[in-house]
């Protein structure tokens, strides 16, 4: 293996990061048209928890729904900001965390979106107080929509080992990107650990690799719904897809509706 740059060329890590997140995601259209058919069901205005780089809010904006979105990440809302400029009128990028307050507002769909409760929070205290306060900013009768990973699969998956993810050229960076994972599962904690890395093979023959370790905390089933019971909701239906096929053994998401009790 050739060795690596110490630096990816002049590309600073976290916009970088941010664009590898879209060279990853932008492909992935999966769950858009599940919150596209929710956002004509409930009406907006919708709020997404961690929207990224607005690869939800994009489709709902298009489609003349108002969007807001927060997210922690000033990389990550600049490329969301570049996405959606044709369509400013109708989304609003907030730099906020979770931790922080929600947006202002009462939103008739609540959105997050690929494992968003689960990577920004850790602990149950935490799951908890912000599940209350989304509560209490949705509407009497919108949806919040989760869509989380589920934990048995996982555990036919190799751990310790890297497996190779994706691997093609991205324009925008100018290289040849190869993105390898490593999994490691600990049930006792229920986190699903990643640890990331992202080979960049440049056109004149160098090479670079920057990681990140991402820690996912899963929930199980019941786990979810008496988090969300203690919150203010009550389960509308669960899902084991993306087309909304029943949620068993072999599901490979856990996607939760919920609906704020009367």
């Amino acid at each position: 293996m050739a060795e690596a740059d110490p630096e990816p060329r002049t590309w600073p890590k976290a916009p970088l990061l941010a664009q590898l997140y879209d060279w990853e995601h932008d492909e992935f259209t999966a769950d858009t048209e599940l919150y596209i058919s929710l956002a004509q069901r409930t009406g907006g205005p919708v709020l997404e928890a961690a929207c990224g780089t607005g690869r939800v809010l994009d489709p709902l904006a298009r489609r003349s729904f108002d969007v807001v979105g927060f997210d922690s990440s000033p990389e990550m809302l600049a490329r969301a900001a570049r996405r959606l400029e044709d369509v400013t009128k109708r989304a609003t990028l907030i730099r906020s965390g979770l931790a922080d307050p929600l947006p202002e507002g009462s939103f008739r769909l609540v959105i997050f979106a690929l494992d968003a409760l689960g990577l920004a929070l850790e602990t149950t205290a935490e799951q908890l107080d912000v599940l209350r306060r989304v509560s209490a900013a949705i509407a009497p009768d919108g949806v919040l929509a989760l869509d989380l990973v589920h934990a048995a699969p996982l555990a036919d998956q190799p751990e310790g080992v890297p497996v190779l993810q994706r691997s093609t050229f991205d324009h925008e960076i100018g290289a040849t990107v190869t993105k390898w994972i490593v999994r490691r599962l600990f049930p006792a904690t229920q986190v699903l650990e990643l640890d990331c890395f992202y080979d960049l093979s440049w056109a004149d023959g160098g090479f670079s690799r920057l990681e990140e370790t991402i820690n996912l905390h899963y929930f199980s089933r019941y786990e979810i719904e008496l988090l969300l019971d203690r919150a203010g909701f009550r389960i509308e239906a669960i899902y084991g897809d993306y087309d909304l096929e029943g949620f068993d053994d072999d599901s490979p998401r856990m996607i939760v509706l919920a609906n704020r009790q009367a």
